[in-house]
């Protein structure tokens, strides 16, 4: 019998007592006497009653087919042979059970019905008939073997919800070797439905560890690969290739994270993974292949190396950040390598556990990247105090260091080895008072800021940047931090509630329906706070009839909740950002979906800030070779870069000076209006093509 499909685990036989034989001989002379004509075959004969049962039966350890029977086809899905089943057939049990459905031992007589239809992958009806068994018996002897073949029927239905907890159950509670095997196999389809690779991965790794000899093993190790190559980050392969070093997933899975490492571009990783696998695995089939791989990496590692430090929080509470900032990096390397497929460049890895309160291991990795990794240049880190701690190293080695972050660095002051990829505040300023004042024509404006260190910088840039673009800050009004409540500061604005109004218009000699307009004395009002704060404020400013004032914002205006909490009050603002993820531009378009495809979900500023910084120094690298001289040198002189963030020139402190996407709100969706380069005031504006998704 050929069996396709999904993973089923088929019945296991077991012996009948002689009470029961008894029993149901009883049942078809009923039946016989009624007329009927059901024919049962005779049951094995089962231990006297009074004997108590065993918990696993001899042939309960017996649960696939015997040797004559044919291995199912390998259609992709692991599918398990059909065990030997009980004497009495699919149609004898059914007739026994509706001729005497409350007579004794009905439990087993439903137990060995469930097995038949399972068998027969009739999973519905066992799992009926297991059900059945549990609600009425719920003391029986059987009750454990139910749950366990119950949760099995439903991973074979597909029912996967539904068969986790009696699968997770079983596996609590079972001993036998052969057992534990076959539930952690269908327990691994369970969690492959659930989006689950690395626990479907160890799930199928434990498997074939407590079961070497299941039907199909190689058929699961293909897919337990598949998993590997696809669902699995390196370090998740490294781990769970470890943990069953000495099982058979041990060698797949250490293959994979040689490939995975070389792959990457990690050459000295994927040497040493190289060397362990031919070590422990001398009768592998994948042994020859392993050893020219180890020979290749170790003439690829002869060759001297483009090697680049990377310093990133990549863990504690700053790891989320440092992590997204990496993958930029990572897709940087992938894109680079297929221009440059000669280019001999590695990543040596640091992480710096570091806050934005702490510098954390900054320096100490900056000096063994420097020092024992021979790295040309570093990219990183990402916070202030631990650039500056990593920087202070740099200058003291000659290691060009660029930052991919850093927003409160000060750069005027800082060594020459040091250059910084950012969206500073003063950037966006910059950015907004030249879009607002030079394409919009606006001249007066307020600012609403909270009272924090961010707030306070970005309000007195823009007062400033304003006032150079000939323009004017008549007002400038702050509120805490944590407020929700802004009606203060919208009266100090100029603003009037309805009942102010009223009472305006009576000491105004007007009447009740009379129309009233006050002026203000400005035309737009800026908000340096983030989307949480701008959904508060701007049903403000039109609530205290502020009418015809513009919104304007900056990068943490860009988010979709702007939109949905913000509603009508958001439309028309403007708002700047160094990143806009639904550009139409072809590099953004490319960066979105291949990140997206590569590590499911859509990259964000710190992704597209990591990829422009490590493009920017691999280019360098491409351009002027491995010396820390020549890098520094092309990084100082960087003019016209075209990234990903638009095109990047480097000051003349070592900061870049980047193009921004205008944004703003249109028929309630964030809209690319064009590119703007605010250090260029004399002409600002990018002729591109904006974004007319």
């Amino acid at each position: 019998m050929i069996q396709m499909g999904r993973w089923s685990f088929s019945s296991y036989d077991r012996k009948m007592n002689l009470h029961q034989l008894q029993i149901a001989a009883s049942f078809v002379a009923v039946i016989l006497a009624a007329g009927g004509c059901v024919v049962v075959s005779a049951p094995t004969p089962r231990a006297p009653a009074t004997a108590p049962r065993a918990k696993t039966t001899a042939r309960s350890l017996e649960p696939f087919a015997s040797p004559s029977l044919p291995e199912p086809v390998q259609s992709g899905r692991w599918v398990a042979s059909p065990p030997l089943l009980p004497k009495r057939s699919r149609q004898e049990l059914r007739a026994i059970l509706r001729a005497v459905p409350n007579g004794p031992q009905i439990d087993g007589i439903l137990y060995d019905l469930a097995i038949q239809n399972f068998a027969q992958r009739r999973f519905k009806a066992s799992i009926g008939n297991l059900k059945h068994l549990q609600s009425r018996f719920p003391l029986s002897s059987y009750y454990e073997d139910s749950e366990y073949l119950l949760g099995l029927a439903l991973q074979a239905s597909g029912k996967y919800r539904t068969a986790f907890l009696p699968l997770r159950g079983s596996l609590s509670r079972e001993k036998n070797p052969q057992r534990l095997g076959l539930l952690h196999a269908a327990l691994g389809e369970v969690y492959e439905a659930r989006k689950d690779p690395y626990a479907a991965v160890i799930s199928y790794a434990k498997a074939l560890k407590h079961h070497p000899t299941l039907p199909q093993a190689s058929l699961l190790q293909a897919r337990l690969l598949s998993l590997a190559k696809t669902g699995l980050s390196s370090h998740q392969i490294q781990a769970a290739a470890q943990r069953f070093s000495k099982g058979p997933a041990g060698p797949i899975l250490q293959f994979e994270f040689v490939r995975r490492s070389a792959a990457e571009n990690r050459p000295r990783i994927a040497l040493a993974a190289a060397r362990t696998f031919i070590k422990k695995y001398p009768n592998h089939r994948k042994w020859l292949e392993i050893t020219k791989l180890e020979k290749n990496l170790r003439e690829t590692l002869d060759i001297k190396q483009g090697r680049i430090g990377v310093l990133l929080p990549l863990s504690g509470t700053a790891a989320t950040a440092g992590e997204r900032v990496y993958q930029g990096i990572q897709l940087a390397l992938r894109h680079t390598l297929e221009r440059n497929s000669k280019l001999r460049l590695q990543l040596a890895v640091r992480d710096t556990r570091s806050t934005s309160q702490n510098s954390g291991s900054a320096a100490e990795k900056a000096t063994e990247l420097i020092d024992k990794e021979k790295v040309t240049a570093i990219i990183g880190p990402f916070f202030t105090i631990a650039t500056e701690a990593a920087a202070a190293i740099a200058h003291e080695k000659g290691t060009p260091l660029l930052t991919p972050f850093a927003t409160h660095m000060n750069m005027r002051n800082s060594s020459p080895m040091v250059f910084r990829n950012s969206l500073t505040n003063r950037l966006q300023s910059m950015g907004i008072a030249v879009y607002a004042i030079q394409i919009l024509g606006l001249r007066r404006f307020a600012v609403i800021f909270p009272e924090d260190r961010e707030g306070r910088e970005f309000a007195e840039r823009f007062s400033s940047d304003v006032q150079t673009l000939g323009g004017r800050v008549v007002k400038m009004v702050s509120f805490p931090p944590d407020a929700n409540d802004f009606g203060t500061q919208m009266r100090a604005l100029g603003g009037l509630s309805d009942a102010q109004m009223r009472r305006r218009k009576r000491t105004l000699g007007l009447g009740k329906n009379d129309p009233y307009h006050f002026n203000l004395k400005f035309e737009a009002l800026f908000v340096p706070a983030s989307y949480e704060k701008a959904i508060l404020i701007a049903p403000q400013v039109p609530f205290y009839n502020m009418h015809g004032v513009r919104l304007l914002g900056g990068r943490g205006w860009n988010n979709r909740e702007l939109i949905r909490y913000g509603e009508k009050y958001v439309d028309q603002a403007i708002f700047v950002d160094g990143f806009f993820s639904d550009s139409a531009k072809p590099k953004v378009v490319r960066f979105v979906n291949e990140f997206s495809r590569i590590f499911g979900r859509k990259p964000d500023i710190f992704s597209a800030l990591g990829y422009d910084a490590a493009m920017i120094v691999f280019s360098g690298l491409a351009q002027s070779g491995t010396n820390r001289n020549a890098m520094r040198s092309y990084l100082s002189r960087l003019k016209r870069f075209e990234g990903i963030m638009g095109i990047t020139d480097m000051g003349p402190n070592g900061d870049t000076i980047r193009q921004l996407y205008v944004l703003t709100v249109k028929r309630k969706r964030i809209e690319h209006l064009q590119m703007i380069t605010p250090h260029r005031i004399t002409n600002p504006i990018d002729t591109s093509a904006p974004n007319r998704r």
